[in-house]
């Protein structure tokens, strides 16, 4: 019974491309890319680097483009990594632009953090760039990635921010994200929502964990691959062309990998906290001219959601593309989104 229990508990995550200060004082390194000698899919894996923060946390991140490129910090969906950045690579040609993708807690090699909140994932962004020796730069999430970005611009001092972003980003309970979404979807958020005990169950993501350790790492894919066809059944009809395409299923089923690397605790806490309350309220942030992207066909994160969350945050920007939906905006759109968002720097 516990098996198939946890089996079922994969499919209610959000499957989402197609993650003080003064103790965040740390040194980075580079650590091996240890998960994708399995990976055939993507043409660049970024160069996967280590924070270790002076609490003994570690935090790890892939960066994209080129060095003296405009910084812009990419937040991965959930369950998602920072290999979902890869997806814009074909749009960083003629774009001097480098794209920094940390793994938030728990996902890939970043340590897990236990009772953390939205608003420490802005610490940690602020960690990584102060370790870089950046001053000012830009966030934009994906997806469950989303409200992290928003953390980052209610957090973040407005003086560190050149620009704030949302990708087919997920709302808050309050403002009913669930209006609109395919059935999978409005199941899973309800399921998590209400039943929360059964995410923060230990036995239950023991069970999750041995069971996919039990597997091969085929077996896994092949586990992660009946994942997209199910979520995509319910899509829209660019969404499921992408759902379609092999060389697309198998990035999101990297991304899934390395979102569970560490174990399946880092996922299920990120759903959790995407359906209870947010530990920040969307009309006190700070920061103007906030953008938001959606597409009006997009199910998963549907278009009310994000017009929504455009009346909530104050001087913020809603851009809607006519018939992209969740997977297909950043394939169809991501040109135009970094257009939008970094202009002509």
């Amino acid at each position: 019974m516990a098996s198939y229990i946890t089996r079922k508990l994969s499919t209610f995550l959000d499957l989402s491309s197609l993650i003080p200060i003064s103790i965040l004082r740390a040194s980075p390194g580079t650590i091996p890319n240890a998960l994708f000698q399995s990976s055939p899919s993507h043409p660049t894996e970024g160069i996967l680097e280590s924070l270790l923060l002076s609490n003994g946390r570690t935090l790890t991140y892939r960066t994209y483009g080129p060095q003296t490129g405009t910084p812009l910090f990419y937040l991965h969906g959930s369950p998602s990594s920072s290999l979902e950045a890869a997806a814009l690579v074909p749009h960083l040609t003629n774009r001097n632009i480098r794209i920094i993708a940390p793994n938030r807690p728990g996902f890939g090699q970043s340590s897990q953090h236990p009772n953390r909140k939205m608003t420490d994932h802005a610490q940690d962004v602020l960690a990584i760039a102060d370790s870089l020796g950046i001053q000012k730069f830009r966030v934009i999430g994906l997806s469950g990635g989303g409200p992290y970005s928003l953390a980052c611009a209610h957090s973040i001092p407005s003086e560190r921010l050149a620009g704030v972003g949302v990708i087919a980003g997920s709302a808050p309970w309050k403002l009913n994200p669930t209006k609109g979404m395919d059935w999978h979807g409005w199941m899973r958020f309800h399921l998590v929502r209400y039943f929360s005990w059964t995410f923060n169950n230990g036995y239950l993501r023991r069970s999750f964990d041995d069971k996919l350790k039990s597997w091969s790492v085929e077996e896994q894919r092949e586990f992660w691959r009946k994942d997209v066809d199910n979520t995509a059944i319910d899509l829209g009809e660019k969404d499921k062309l992408v759902a379609q395409d092999k060389e697309a299923v198998e990035e999101i089923v990297d991304c899934t990998m390395e979102a569970f690397e560490n174990g399946c605790e880092g996922p299920m806490q990120d759903s959790v906290m995407l359906v209870a309350d947010w530990d920040f309220q969307l009309g006190d942030i700070g920061f103007e001219g906030v953008r938001l992207y959606v597409g009006t066909e997009d199910r998963s994160t549907p278009v009310h959601g994000a017009r929504e969350m455009q009346k909530a945050i104050k001087g913020s920007k809603l851009v809607e593309f006519e018939g992209d939906g969740h997977f297909s905006i950043l394939v169809n759109r991501g040109g135009e989104i970094l257009d939008n968002l970094v202009k002509n720097d």
